[in-house]
């Protein structure tokens, strides 16, 4: 790994954009450090460490392998604030409104327990920046993976996910599953919010006992991304022999978390009825090195198209039996005004 300065790497963001070549730059949870990665196609040291990003229907692979590692220390300095009213690019959807009525008809009528639905959001724009954006969403949210990526194939992402899909090392294996969502001045969580993390515990609970070992799971408490707020339990296990964690990987995404449950219905009818295609939005990302993974969902991300002028931002709830269509709504309302409010335009 090298240090550099952060002039040096926004320098090498720009140079691998216009040469097309992918990169990614990110900060992970309560760390202080920037990496930047690029691709190269040459044999190097780091052929086993790269960054892995997968989309939500297992159609797409991006792997960023570098030939060095690069990291830029944050500096308090480099803050701006931008005061602007984003909310104002929010239309409101009759289609979603529509589509979490009929969630809740298919649940009462017994297809399944919980369904994620979700919607994405188009505006266009005049100028983006890109650098106040990525500098805004790391000081707003010091407790997720702030990332900005790039593939000719895919064109430019970037977001900041709170939730931890799974982080692997050796025998050791650890997932940290957000569900349920409250905002503004509510302070009690309700039986439906608490029943929907329930069904991601279970779920992940179930997986792992299939293997030996020994599992751990932490008091469930309230974590605040932003103005919004989550229920989110630690589960650790602790495996007796080393497993295979690709296999463990392609078992457990789709969690309920961004699906729902059984995952065979609730896939069938997210399929179905969403009424797009969700691309890398609640895939996966993160780092690989060898056969240890750190790995997030990709959450509260924008696709960037800047020969369009265009941005699609993406939001979704989890609908259960006690949900209420409005506050469903909301939901997804507040969940893209997480990162829309930190879009910086002129």
């Amino acid at each position: 790994m090298k240090k550099i300065s952060i002039f040096s790497l926004y320098k090498k963001i720009i140079k691998n954009f216009w040469n097309k070549n992918k990169f990614v730059v990110f900060k992970k949870p309560y760390e202080n450090k920037i990496f930047f990665y690029s691709h190269s196609n040459s044999n190097c040291s780091y052929k086993k460490k790269f960054f892995l990003i997968k989309d939500f229907d297992d159609n797409y692979t991006v792997k960023i392998i570098p030939k060095k590692i690069y990291f830029s220390d944050i500096q308090k300095f480099f803050v701006e604030t931008y005061s602007e009213n984003n909310s104002s690019f929010l239309t409101y959807s009759f289609e979603y409104e529509k589509l979490i009525k009929k969630a809740i008809e298919k649940i009462k009528e017994g297809f399944f327990k919980k369904v994620v639905v979700s919607r994405s959001i188009e505006i266009s724009f005049h100028n983006f920046y890109f650098r106040k954006t990525f500098q805004n969403l790391i000081y707003s949210y010091p407790n997720s993976l702030v990332s900005l990526w790039y593939d000719i194939n895919h064109g430019i992402w970037i977001g900041c996910s709170p939730e931890l899909l799974m982080k692997s090392c050796k025998r050791k294996l650890k997932i940290i599953p957000l569900a349920g969502t409250i905002w503004g001045n509510r302070k009690k969580w309700t039986k439906k919010e608490i029943m929907e993390h329930n069904i991601v515990i279970k779920y992940i609970v179930h997986l792992l006992e299939s293997y030996k070992g020994f599992i751990y799971l932490k008091n469930t408490k309230t974590i605040k991304i932003g103005h919004l707020k989550h229920l989110e339990t630690e589960i650790s296990f602790h495996f007796l022999e080393k497993p295979n964690y690709y296999e463990i990987l392609n078992q457990l995404h789709p969690t309920p978390s961004i699906c729902g449950y059984p995952k065979k219905e609730s896939l069938n009818f997210i399929q179905k009825y969403e009424g797009y295609k969700r691309d890398f939005y609640t895939g996966y990302i993160g780092l690989v090195n060898q056969d240890n993974m750190e790995l997030y969902l990709h959450l509260r991300c924008a696709k960037i198209q800047e020969e369009k002028k265009k941005i699609t931002l993406y939001s979704g709830s989890g609908v259960t039996i006690d949900s209420d269509i409005n506050q469903e709504y909301m939901e997804t309302e507040n969940k893209v005004k997480n990162i829309l409010s930190q879009l910086f335009f002129k």
